[in-house]
């Protein structure tokens, strides 16, 4: 369960890239600088938006997926 080993969740994005977001520290762990080893990983649902780095800014030429 999520409690008992360390878990880093990442999001994929429309663009393609995967980016790690929340680190949830397992209970043994929680309130020190350790964490698990291996650290489990856990998909979240994927996101309907590009990543801000490959997102252009307003005005510039639009890039299309």
């Amino acid at each position: 369960t999520l409690d008992t080993m360390c878990v880093q969740t990442y999001r994929k994005y429309t663009c393609g890239c995967k980016k790690p977001e929340e680190f949830k520290q397992c209970a043994a762990r929680l309130g020190t600088n350790v964490k698990c080893s291996p650290v489990t990983k856990e998909d979240l649902p994927d996101s309907v938006h590009m990543c801000s780095k490959h997102m252009v800014k307003e005005g510039k030429d639009e890039m299309h997926r």
